[in-house]
């Protein structure tokens, strides 16, 4: 008795499943080639957001703080021109956050 022969293993490219392989690995490639680029594209806008958000904060605290110094100038002047009524106003409202905390 003798023994068939095994027959020849066909080629790479015959085997389906093979193919497939190969096909769904160059699909992967390019799909992280595409979120490589996503991420990156991701990042860039982040810094350029963040670098936009913090010159307008800038901006805005800048003019809060003018608009501070400009109050402080116009309580300056008022307190300078009429130190009496300042000073009693003042006092009163010293008196009366004091006997606000004492009650308990």
């Amino acid at each position: 008795m003798s023994r068939p022969m095994p027959e020849p293993t066909p080629p790479l490219d015959a085997v389906p499943e093979l193919s497939h392989l190969e096909s769904a690995k160059e699909s992967l490639g390019e799909a992280r080639d595409a979120l490589k680029t996503g991420v990156s594209d991701a990042v860039g806008a982040s810094a350029a957001a963040a670098r936009e958000a913090k010159a307008e904060l800038d901006d805005k605290l800048q003019g809060l703080l003018d608009q501070g110094k400009g109050l402080l100038n116009q309580a300056e002047d008022l307190i300078r021109s009429k130190p009496l009524a300042s000073f009693g106003v003042a006092f009163a409202a010293g008196y009366l956050v004091a006997a606000l905390t004492r009650r308990k």
